[in-house]
């Protein structure tokens, strides 16, 4: 059986990025304290506001 999390995530997206994209990931993710995963699921949000969109169900 798998762990329990407070908010699970059962949907998987992948995307295949070059080698500086992969660097900057890594770098910023280092930089900021938090996993790929994390950096994408903020910046994801930033885009949202940024557009004016509604954010919902946000809940790491």
């Amino acid at each position: 059986m798998g762990k329990s999390v407070e908010n699970p995530k059962k949907y998987i997206i992948s995307c295949r990025v070059d080698d500086n994209e992969l660097q900057t990931l890594q770098t910023i993710a280092e930089k900021s304290g938090v996993s790929i995963s994390m950096l994408l699921r903020q910046s994801l949000d930033l885009l949202q506001q940024d557009m004016g969109l509604s954010v919902q169900g946000v809940g790491y």
